[in-house]
Parts: C-alpha cells; sequence; structure tokens
C-alpha cells in the first residue's frame, strides 16, 4: 500500500512539472506565424512583378505587384519566373507593394504566359514605356477594330518586323489575335527570337471593351 502511494505521489509530481514546463514554454502568437507569405510571379522588370499563384486573399493571381529589395538579395532578371517570400504587411496601393524576404528562382525563363484582358491593360497603364501590345492579324482583321493602342504586326511578320518596334530583348511583349491561336504562335517565335517577356492575351473575341477602327493604333489605356 505504501508502495502504491509513492508511486502516485511521484506521477502527480511528474505530470505537475510537466505542465509547468509547457506553460513556460513560449507560444508563437499568430502575428509570428503569419507575418510572410508566399507566392510565385513574372518579373516584369526590376521592381515589378506578375502574380501568376497565390494563396493570399490580399494579392490575387494576375494582380501586379511592385516589390522593395533588401541589399544583398539579387534582383531577378526579367521573364523569370520566381517564388518569392514577402511580408505580409502589404501596401494597399496600386499596384500593390511589398517588402521582399526571400526569392527562389522556379525558372530563369517563364515563357509566354496566357493573361487576361483586363490583366494586360493593367500593366500597360502601369508600365507604359516599355510595353508593346501587339496585334498579331491580317491588316483587314486590325483596321475593322483593335485593342486601342496596339500596333499592327501580322504573326507571319512578326519574326522580321518585331525588331522595329520593340528595340530592347526585356521590354514586355502582350499579343493577340482573334481566337487565341495566332497569338500563341506569335509568341512563340518572339521568345525563339530571345525576347524575354512575353505574354499572351489571346482573342479579341474575348475583349470587353470598345475597338478602334481604322489604321491608326489610338492611345494606350
Amino acid at each position: 500500500m505504501k508502495n502504491r502511494l509513492l508511486i502516485l505521489m511521484a506521477a502527480v509530481i511528474v505530470i505537475g512539472l510537466t505542465l509547468f514546463a509547457c506553460q513556460a514554454e513560449p507560444q508563437q502568437t499568430s502575428s509570428e506565424i503569419d507575418d510572410t507569405f508566399e507566392f510565385e510571379g513574372i518579373v516584369l522588370n526590376t521592381t515589378s512583378v506578375l502574380v501568376t499563384r497565390s494563396s493570399a486573399v490580399q494579392l490575387p493571381v494576375q494582380s501586379l505587384i511592385s516589390l522593395a529589395f533588401p541589399d544583398g538579395l539579387t534582383v531577378p532578371p526579367p521573364g523569370s519566373l520566381y517564388r518569392f517570400t514577402i511580408d505580409s504587411a502589404v501596401a494597399e496601393s496600386w499596384p500593390l507593394q511589398g517588402h521582399v524576404q526571400g526569392a527562389k528562382e522556379l525558372r530563369l525563363s517563364a515563357g509566354p504566359t496566357v493573361i487576361s484582358f483586363d490583366s494586360a491593360e493593367s500593366i500597360m497603364k502601369h508600365l507604359p514605356v516599355n510595353t508593346f501590345l501587339i496585334d498579331v492579324r491580317t491588316i483587314e482583321e486590325y483596321t475593322g477594330g483593335h485593342v486601342s493602342g496596339a500596333v499592327n504586326i501580322p504573326v507571319d511578320r512578326i519574326q522580321t518586323d518585331i525588331e522595329g518596334v520593340v528595340k530592347d530583348k526585356n521590354d514586355i511583349i502582350i499579343v493577340y489575335c482573334r481566337s487565341g491561336s495566332r497569338s500563341a504562335n506569335a509568341a512563340r517565335t518572339l521568345m525563339n527570337s530571345g525576347y524575354h517577356v512575353i505574354l499572351d492575351a489571346g482573342g479579341i473575341m474575348n475583349y470587353q471593351g470598345e475597338p478602334v477602327q481604322g489604321a491608326d493604333p489610338g492611345p494606350l489605356p
């Protein structure tokens, strides 16, 4: 009986010490756990990224974000696909702004990437100087109605004529056609020609804006 009592007392002491240790151990707060998040995106230039994969509510897919890189972290090249770790406190500006904590290369060249016309318009508004919208349909289709700001280079002339429009291989090229077939072919040709940031908006049949008639490109959005 005495031995059983000693065993019971020892068990109580062990349990008490265990509970004390658990209470004394510092617990991570939710802010410490969730103070960063990851997303994937295509680098458009030294600060701007187009989001291609994200589970964060504040950073939807195909949104734009301007990133601030800390000293010592190499800025990824245009056209590359990276996974970024950023502070969860994203600035609610346009475009969104975030501070980079880490970056991992997924592909040095993201290759042609399909986007919506809404996303294309956002990119042209944000980076109008180095973004080029190319309509790869025939001249007859183009004059019949095109997206405002688009330059016409038919798909069968894209390889020879693009250099007259886009001088820098790091500039952003957005292509579209009628249904998306010719734009996909043009995007592959541009990639093989050494251009790094190639986005495919698909077919004008999905465009919700008012087309511009005639041969004049019209203003960018």
